[in-house]
């Protein structure tokens, strides 16, 4: 196992290094081919989308959704590149870096900084490239695919200061408190224990409350950081969000509707085949069709 997991990795980065045209043009065929042979994925995603936009045409909705899958086979070379490429190759790609930087670089010292991300393709690449502007820690859970898991850690560890898991929220809190920048997404059901049904595109999704709670117990500043591809580069987007932690209800609607706006403006940047929606309030029907709930482990 460990000769072929070096074998994978040798082979990434390998192809890590292929012209980026070359790279991304690479990227949509597999998009393709996922569009292609992903059907129950492909389902919960047409759903989604067909759920959160009501006034678009079929056709509309058919466009996002193999864009959407375009960007997600492109999204297999920003992971490579977000793990072995340098940080003035990407500064570079970032076509307002120093707008960004100067954002950054006012914030306040001596308060904690929860820098959002949203669920997009490109994750991996936004929080590579929020490193670049702040020294950042992340959470992130263990994935059951071991090589996976391997590839992920290896990735993220060389750019962030500390990789918490879900059960580190006391350390996550600390750093806070001691006025570091967090990276943390908030915008997947994580079930019922930790968060409140809020209103996302017309629908009640349950939210996560952490932010909130970090916000009253730490007094941190909470930021989005998003990163939208625009040709070959990118266009980054640092903003603040008015959490006070007095009230978690308001909090979390600031959060989902500040992912709804960027979302409404990149709509086939975010990953629609995850089941946003699954969980529903009490006596209310489900979300999803059955023939996209077989599979209840996502």
């Amino acid at each position: 196992m460990k000769f072929f997991e070096f074998f994978i990795t040798v082979f990434l980065k390998i192809i890590s290094f292929l012209p980026q045209r070359m790279q991304y043009f690479v990227g949509r065929s597999i998009g393709s081919l996922l569009y292609k042979f992903l059907k129950q994925r492909k389902g919960i995603a047409r759903w989604n989308l067909k759920k959160c936009f009501p006034e678009f045409s079929t056709e509309q909705i058919e466009k996002i959704l193999k864009k959407n899958f375009s960007r997600l086979g492109e999204s297999l070379f920003e992971f490579l590149n977000a793990f072995w490429a340098s940080d003035k190759k990407i500064k570079k790609l970032i076509i307002n870096f120093e707008e960004i930087k100067d954002i950054a670089d006012n914030l306040d010292s001596k308060r904690g900084k929860l820098i959002l991300l949203l669920h997009t393709v490109n994750v991996d690449m936004a929080a590579r490239a929020s490193s670049l502007f702040l020294p950042v820690s992340g959470m992130a859970k263990v994935q059951s695919i071991k090589i996976l898991n391997n590839l992920l850690d290896s990735s993220r560890q060389k750019f962030t200061e500390r990789i918490f898991r879900p059960n580190e929220g006391s350390d996550f809190l600390s750093f806070l408190k001691d006025g570091k920048a967090n990276l943390y997404a908030p915008d997947q059901d994580y079930g019922y224990q930790h968060s409140l049904f809020i209103d996302f595109f017309g629908h009640k999704a349950l939210t996560v409350k952490f932010p909130s709670i970090l916000v009253e117990r730490t007094n941190c500043e909470v930021l989005l950081f998003t990163l939208d591809k625009k040709g070959n580069s990118y266009e980054a987007s640092l903003k603040k969000l008015d959490l006070d932690g007095k009230d978690i209800e308001t909090d979390l609607k600031k959060i989902n509707s500040a992912a709804e706006s960027y979302i409404q403006r990149c709509p086939d940047n975010y990953l629609w085949m995850h089941r946003r929606f699954k969980n529903r309030p009490e006596g209310e029907d489900s979300f999803y069709p059955k023939d996209l709930l077989r599979n209840r482990s996502s």
